[in-house]
């Protein structure tokens, strides 16, 4: 049989585990806590940076679009004022382009 003194000494120590156990269950609760932040501030991170890099890649989108309406509409115009300018040449154009077109849409 142990003598109450040992039973004390035992009681003593599965308090101390007990104890011990807790701190390090809570220890590890915090060390998961801050890598649960630290992931969601790195994902947050990843999120802005490809947030900007699709929003500068709209911008450009963006840009090369306006240009090339700007563009389009210049040689429209080019194209207006030659017509109204020579309209028998430019008809005389029109209806080669139509020929050669249609010699080559008929010849599958």
């Amino acid at each position: 049989m142990l003598s109450s003194a040992t039973k004390a000494a035992a009681n003593v120590t599965k308090g101390l585990a007990e104890n011990d156990l807790r701190n390090s269950a809570r220890d590890a609760a915090d060390r998961a806590r801050d890598a649960i932040d630290d992931v969601k501030d790195r994902g947050e991170d990843v999120l802005n940076n490809v947030s900007g890099y699709a929003n500068e890649a709209g911008q450009k989108v963006r840009g090369l679009f306006d240009r090339t309406a700007d563009t389009t509409s210049q040689y429209t115009r080019k194209i207006e004022s030659e017509i109204k300018t020579n309209p028998v040449r430019s008809s005389a154009i029109a209806l080669g382009a139509g020929f050669i077109l249609g010699a080559l849409l008929t010849r599958r």
